[in-house]
């Protein structure tokens, strides 16, 4: 995305301009979703976005509460509407009443997911083994809406399986922030930290991955760009690529910036994955399980002194080892379904695509398989049981992406953004004055100085290095091999329980999150010094 920038304006106009769905949908609120899909979208990565909208409102009727999200895609871009149905002098009830119903999730949180969890690993497997190639073109219609439809189940469970950890998490936060009103704003939630074993678990493999790929002989066939397969002459050859396959089949539906079903994932392209060991063998980082017991460790320590604070009050005492028991048991997953379904769903739903793209650029619909990005998901069903020549309106479309690729949307579109309280996970954007000084949230601790790196897409992974301040608009568990190697972390949006906030945390990343405009204030090599406890982050 370039400078070419939209006015901040709430309705179409000669610079971006659109149709409402609905001529009410001009009344509401509507916000750029930039934390998980900040760039241009292709038609089926805009179909993605919005059943992940649908998802949301499984969770709304499962608790019978009046409130649900909607999604629109205006010139590519994902906007997402929090409405609700009910009189102004009721509103504040129904807000107590779903305060209630999410509370009431946390001690049914742990047995669900575990049930849930058997669920999803059946509804990705029955997706990835789909016999595309050579199923009757009618038949895999049929398995295409199927497939879309478990998808959408995943998004349910998504979005059902967050309320528990996430009031858990809340609960704790205020409890510990009523006793210690100076902590700093990120203090309460690492009473948490090292407990997601599926972040260790990755680094710890990149980590062996790394071992394996330092010695000379294969150090020297990856550099020189040898395929994976032809490394079976190669010193160490074998046992590398025994492990990276073993690594993939684990973890390889990881490596997506974001909820666009444009990124591949790490089993697709190996090579974005290959391109970060080289670092990791120049700067090896501190062992995961390591770094894990010694964040178990200061969360304890953190624990212990709220327990002296409270010494002589026998049921705060109480009450704060039954909230802090609770988010330890299912708070991780407000981290751990990101891995499991966020990244798992788009992984699967992408090399399903891409396989149908195949099928239809076979049939003549089009070129090439990522053609089929450019097609919405009801008129690749239609191709399917009658292929027709699409060629022309795939490039028209591709075009149209081109262009508004260069534009920055407004951030609001329909009625303005009405002041609301700030929540832990979308946080809270505060202007600074001075134009050296970028605010946001402080949400992993830590004070660092660095040159910055702005990471927009996947092909900038590779120019962050050991010591770099990587500045972006979110991150989510693929970033961990840049976690291990940089020096700090600044994003554009998010609070302190964002993805980036909490995968930051687990790695002792010092970060700034919710700055709002951070990737556009701050270039490629200047020095920054942020502080992960303040949320100041000062210029060079």
């Amino acid at each position: 995305m370039t400078d070419v920038t939209v006015p901040e304006v709430l309705g179409p106009t000669a610079e971006f301009p659109f149709e409402w769905g609905d001529p009410s949908d001009a009344g509401k609120t509507w916000e750029w979703d930039d934390m998980h899909m900040p760039t241009c979208v292709a038609p089926l990565a805009g179909d993605y976005a919005l059943m992940i909208v649908q998802g949301d409102r499984y969770s709304q009727r499962r608790l019978d509460l009046p409130f649900e999200f909607r999604g629109q895609v205006f010139n590519g871009y994902v906007y997402y509407v929090s409405r609700h149905d009910v009189p102004a002098d009721e509103l504040e009830a129904s807000r107590a009443r779903a305060s209630a119903a999410f509370r009431e999730q946390i001690p049914l949180a742990a047995d669900y997911w575990r049930k849930a969890l058997v669920e999803l690993q059946e509804m990705f497997g029955w997706i990835a083994r789909l016999p595309v190639e050579s199923l009757p073109l009618d038949e895999l219609a049929d398995a295409w809406d199927a497939a879309w439809e478990r998808a959408l189940r995943a998004w349910e469970i998504h979005f059902y399986i967050i309320i528990g950890p996430y009031e858990s998490l809340d609960v704790l936060a205020d409890l510990y922030e009523s006793v210690m009103p100076d902590a700093p704003s990120g203090e309460a939630l690492r009473l948490t930290q090292g407990t997601i074993h599926e972040l260790t678990a990755v680094d710890d493999g990149l980590t062996r991955l790394a071992v394996l790929a330092s010695n000379d002989a294969l150090a020297a066939a990856l550099s020189g760009g040898r395929g994976l397969e032809n490394l079976a002459d190669v010193q160490g050859g074998p046992a590398f690529v025994e492990e990276l396959s073993a690594f993939l089949d684990r973890h390889g539906h990881l490596g997506q910036n974001w909820d666009d079903l444009a990124l591949p994932s790490w089993a697709e392209e190996p090579s974005r994955l290959l391109s970060e060991l080289s670092k990791r063998i120049e700067h090896p980082p501190e062992p995961a399980r390591v770094r894990a017991e010694r964040l178990r460790a200061e969360a304890e320590a953190l624990a212990d002194a709220f327990r002296a604070r409270v010494a002589d009050d026998p049921a705060k005492l109480a009450e704060f080892e039954r909230a802090l028991a609770d988010a330890r048991e299912i708070g991780h997953l407000t981290e751990t379904h990101n891995y499991w379904i966020d990244r798992l769903c788009q992984a699967r739903l992408r090399a399903l695509a891409f396989r149908v793209g195949a099928r239809l650029a076979q049939a003549g619909v089009f070129a090439q398989p990522d053609d089929v990005l450019y097609l919405h998901r009801d008129e690749i069903t239609a191709l399917l049981r009658r292929p027709e020549d699409r060629q022309g309106l795939v490039a028209s479309r591709r075009a149209d992406r081109a262009r508004w690729s260069l534009v920055r949307p407004p951030s609001v579109l329909g009625a303005p953004k009405r002041n609301e309280e700030p929540n832990r996970f979308g946080g809270d954007t505060t202007k600074s004055k001075d134009d050296r000084v970028i605010r946001g949230t402080g949400a992993s601790g830590g004070v660092v100085r660095g040159p910055a790196r702005v990471v927009l897409g996947p092909d900038d992974f590779a120019k962050v290095g050991p010591g770099d301040v990587i500045i972006a608009p979110s991150s989510n568990p693929s970033w961990v091999p840049l976690f291990t190697i940089a020096a700090g972390l600044v994003t554009n949006t998010g609070g302190v329980l964002s993805h980036a906030a909490v995968v930051a945390r687990e790695f002792a990343l010092p970060a700034v999150v919710g700055t709002g405009d951070a990737t556009r204030r701050i270039t490629d090599g200047q020095i920054v010094e942020l502080d992960g406890t303040t949320g100041v982050v000062r210029l060079a």
